[in-house]
């Protein structure tokens, strides 16, 4: 038998701290000084205690193995909750969640698509249908009056109804000058009745000549014809017009009241007679901006008559179809991208995951190992004091010692320990699906591509000019 000073160690302790490594280290010069062995042993082994025939451990040992044995109970009650948590979370850290998730992550996709698909579709056909039709028209326009030219008018058409504006602002300026004279409220009363005139001379020039007279380019020779006519008309007509204007306005400064009478009546008799020079720049002014608002309305559309309307119309169409076209493209990228990224990160998170499993199986074989080898320490620590009792008790005895005292102590008590067991299983079952993971993404994958594929065929039969764009070819190719 050894003597005590070789069995005894001061600590007992695990490389890898848990919740179980301050429970078990053990300091055994302080449980001797706590359990006062020394001074036990020398007493007993002065009165020759226990006897020599004894076969069962005296109150000193029996002291030591209580001590020890609630030692052991506190770490295996700490085990068994150490590995409950343990158990749960590498239970939880399935990787078999991840490809459910993966699944309906790309059932949804799929199904988001195919919604997208068919709701767009049928609108992106019909405005598909009307564009055709209206291009059919625009073409059948072309060689029924014999244009090989593209239409030619302003971008926008703001511009010269800005100029019209300010035409008849300018006129009625003018004309309420004019009429001035003759108005009790001076020159507020005459701008009144010069904002009908002006409105009159420039909104028959602009609107009606400024679209009739196009008619004189038409293949047609008695649409020309018509326009040549409808031009002679509105000569005589804003001549005629300006012209009882300025005669009105000689009459409107001396006779206002009845001014509109005694005008028709000279203008029939005779139109040229007027009486004063500013009735002259009257007319003058009026016929001006007659001319400059015809001409004004003539340049504001194409040449040809409803050769630039028709245009219009079609790049409005165009512009709308392209645009709802473009926008379903860039809403089945946005999924398509979505997914794949929203994929690459359930990639990274099956590689943690996987990696997270295996440390924590790991964990619990080391929590494991920590328990048992703590139990192992507690035996022998409680032997350790048990035997430094027994050789301070013999040497101070006469009688022999019991023969017990050459043989070790073992707990009686059984330490149960739940959910110890290795997970070899679970872990080859998680590997082989971790494996897996690349092929089943890639196949995921290609359920997505394939259905996009799909998309741009069908795009494709709607619309057998469309290319996809640079920027989204090369996307996709490093996609």
């Amino acid at each position: 038998m050894k003597s005590w000073p070789d069995k005894i160690k001061k600590n007992f302790s695990f490389k890898n701290k848990s919740s179980l490594t301050s429970a078990c280290e053990i300091n055994l010069e302080a449980v001797s000084r706590q359990l006062d062995i020394e001074r036990k042993a020398m007493e007993s082994g002065a009165n020759n205690l226990p006897a020599s025939d004894s076969v069962m451990p005296n109150s000193a040992e029996r002291e030591v193995q209580s001590y020890f044995e609630n030692r052991m109970a506190n770490i295996n009650r700490l085990v068994n909750e150490g590995l409950s948590v343990r158990n749960t979370s590498i239970t939880d850290t399935n990787l078999d969640d991840e490809r459910a998730q993966i699944n309906n992550h790309t059932e949804h996709t799929k199904l988001t698509v195919s919604s997208l698909m068919a709701r767009e579709f049928r609108s992106l056909k019909q405005l598909k249908n009307d564009l055709d039709g209206l291009q059919n028209e625009f073409s059948e326009f072309k060689e029924d009056n014999e244009l090989d030219r593209t239409p030619h008018y302003p971008d926008s058409q703001i511009l010269y109804f800005a100029l019209v504006l300010l035409f008849w602002l300018l006129e009625s300026a003018g004309n309420g000058y004019f009429f001035a004279e003759g108005s009790d409220l001076g020159l507020l009363g005459g701008i009144g009745q010069a904002i009908i005139i002006a409105a009159i001379n420039i909104s028959v020039s602009f609107f009606l000549m400024g679209w009739l007279f196009r008619y004189i380019n038409h293949s047609r020779w008695l649409l020309k014809i018509g326009a040549v006519f409808s031009l002679l008309c509105y000569l005589c007509f804003i001549f005629g017009f300006n012209l009882l204007v300025a005669h009105y306005r000689d009459f409107f400064a001396d006779q206002p009241e009845i001014a509109g009478s005694l005008a028709l009546q000279r203008f029939l008799q005779s139109p040229f007679h007027l009486s004063e020079f500013n009735s002259w720049m009257l007319f003058c002014m009026g016929m001006l901006f007659a001319v400059f608002s015809f001409i004004d309305g003539y340049k504001r559309d194409d040449a040809y008559p409803g050769y630039g309307k028709l245009d219009r119309r079609l790049q409005v169409l165009m512009e709308d179809y392209e645009d709802h076209r473009d926008d379903i493209v860039e809403q089945i990228e946005d999924v398509r991208h979505e997914f794949l990224s929203k994929l690459e990160e359930m990639k990274q998170g099956v590689m943690l995951k996987h990696t997270r499993l295996v440390h924590l199986v790991e964990d619990k074989q080391a929590f494991v190992a920590e328990y048992e080898q703590g139990i192992a320490n507690f035996i022998v620590a409680a032997n350790t004091l048990i035997y430094q009792y027994r050789d301070i008790n013999s040497s101070h005895r006469l009688s022999p010692p019991p023969t017990y005292f050459s043989q070790d102590w073992q707990s009686k008590h059984e330490y149960k320990v739940r959910g110890a067991h290795d997970d070899i299983e679970l872990v080859e079952q998680q590997k082989t699906l971790f494996k897996g993971f690349p092929a089943y993404c890639q196949q995921r994958t290609n359920e997505i591509e394939k259905l996009y594929v799909s998309f741009l065929n069908q795009l494709q039969m709607i619309d057998p000019e469309f290319i996809l764009s640079k920027p989204e070819a090369e996307k996709d190719g490093n996609g």
